[in-house]
């Protein structure tokens, strides 16, 4: 990702002129900004196409009154692009449906024009942008787990490790702008990567260094990284993640066991955003699974979702870090913007083969629908909400109840149980409530096995 490209689509051409000077000295970590016009929804459509663009800032009312919202459904409904992010400008907010903010989530971010200045527009922009990186990124690392998982068992070890780091070059290259990377990789003490050369190649001096270890087919494998830039917890976790994956992929057709400390790392991605740590990931694994089993999951089922649940806010990814990390209240327009997390993680995940990873999407997707029909995004009720995502629902809300967050302290056990069971038959399913005030002191071993 060399350069970021933005469709500012607008009717008036001082718009254009405006916007492009305000963003004309904007630096995203390195990288080129490059800036095009539409001037119109039909310019738009003749413009558009999903992945050129980043980030779309589009006007409310141009041919029609409508005009920005036909934008809008062109990229979300009729091509279901739901990474590109889009930013709504307007002069009229009166003009603005409501629930195309608040309900729909097809909108990012929202700009008055009257109010928008040169600070307020760039720190959207480098949001979004950010944002737009960060799926794009978690996407990547989705995919390369995937492809290791199902290329693994036809190509030696050898030649799996040197694509495993070309896996993972391409992702940290995707996270950091302008890194160089160089890589070792040993079997058993052999260097194989890079191969020897006649010409002689004096390698560049990167000043991080960072090594990895894995046993592979009773292999001792160590892969050694140099960067010019820092990498990350993130960065390091998606090394971790993959190398286990491939790992493990070498014992298994499907994953079983293994798919616990798979998902962990994986989830790990997402939770040093979020500054919650991998024992909440864990406390809602362990609950989950112990809800299933009462409910009459067989061990092989109650398994798979003990590692699936580890993915139910994997959409956090696309969530700006002044939302997702907000140490208050959320106001009403940012509660809308976390509401995308459920439909981000459905989508990055719904295309994986992986059993682990379908079973995620849907809990991603589900997690926050509410027993009596007025949660999100779809309002679904009772039976239309499947039986995996509320186990995880009750789960999730009872382990971040009884810690701290960002934006409020732990409440007392007991404050956190009455509220669990006034929510039976509104927020929670009736039959999951009954299996957990009956399971509550095995759950409060979990969170006491568990703390941080």
């Amino acid at each position: 990702m060399d350069k970021f490209k933005i469709l500012i689509v607008d009717d008036s051409k001082l718009v254009h002129v405006q916007i492009k000077d305000m963003l004309s000295n904007l630096d995203f970590e390195g990288r080129h900004i490059e800036l095009d016009d539409a001037f119109g929804y039909e310019d738009f459509r003749k413009a558009y196409e999903p992945g050129k663009y980043a980030l779309i800032l589009t006007d409310l009312v141009m041919e029609e009154d409508i005009s920005g919202i036909k934008v809008i459904n062109h990229i979300r409904h009729e091509l279901g692009d739901t990474k590109t992010r889009i930013v709504l400008m307007t002069a009229n907010p009166e003009k603005v449906p409501r629930d195309l903010l608040l309900r729909d989530y097809d909108v990012n971010s929202y700009i008055e024009k009257q109010s928008m200045n040169e600070f307020t527009l760039k720190l959207t922009v480098v949001s979004m942008l950010k944002t737009y990186k960060d799926i794009i990124a978690f996407e990547k690392a989705i995919n390369s787990i995937d492809y290791v998982m199902h290329n693994s068992k036809s190509m030696e070890v050898e030649d799996m490790l040197i694509e495993t780091y070309f896996q993972i070059r391409s992702f940290i290259k995707l996270r950091l702008s302008n890194v160089e990377i160089e890589g070792e990789i040993y079997v058993d003490k052999g260097k194989i990567f890079p191969p020897s050369s006649p010409v002689a190649r004096t390698p560049k001096k990167l000043k991080e260094r960072y090594s990895f270890e894995v046993e592979i087919l009773e292999k001792q494998v160590n892969l050694n990284l140099s960067t010019s830039k820092k990498l990350s917890k993130t960065d390091v976790e998606y090394v971790n993640a993959l190398l286990s994956n491939l790992k493990y992929s070498y014992f298994y057709t499907e994953l079983s066991g293994v798919e616990n400390d798979l998902i962990l790392r994986l989830s790990n991605l997402i939770e040093t955003r979020s500054e919650e740590t991998g024992n909440h990931v864990k406390r809602v694994a362990e609950i989950s699974y112990l809800l299933a089993v009462d409910c009459g999951f067989d061990a092989k089922e109650a398994e798979l979702l003990k590692s699936a649940s580890g993915l139910h806010d994997i959409g956090k990814v696309g969530i700006p870090d002044h939302v997702l990390n907000k140490p208050g209240k959320l106001d009403e327009n940012e509660f809308a913007i976390m509401k995308e997390h459920s439909v981000i993680g459905f989508e990055i995940l719904k295309n994986s083969r992986w059993k682990v990873f379908e079973l995620g999407a849907m809990i991603s997707l589900q997690h926050h629908e509410r027993w009596d029909g007025t949660g999100y995004p779809y309002g679904l009720k009772d039976g239309e909400i499947a039986p995996e995502a509320r186990m995880v629902q009750v789960a999730d809300v009872f382990e971040a109840l009884t810690h701290d967050r960002c934006y409020r302290p732990a409440w007392p056990i007991d404050k956190a149980v009455e509220y669990m069971c006034e929510m039976r038959g509104k927020q929670f399913a009736p039959e999951i409530i009954d299996v957990f005030t009956k399971r509550l002191s095995d759950v409060l071993d979990i969170l006491n096995q568990f703390k941080d």
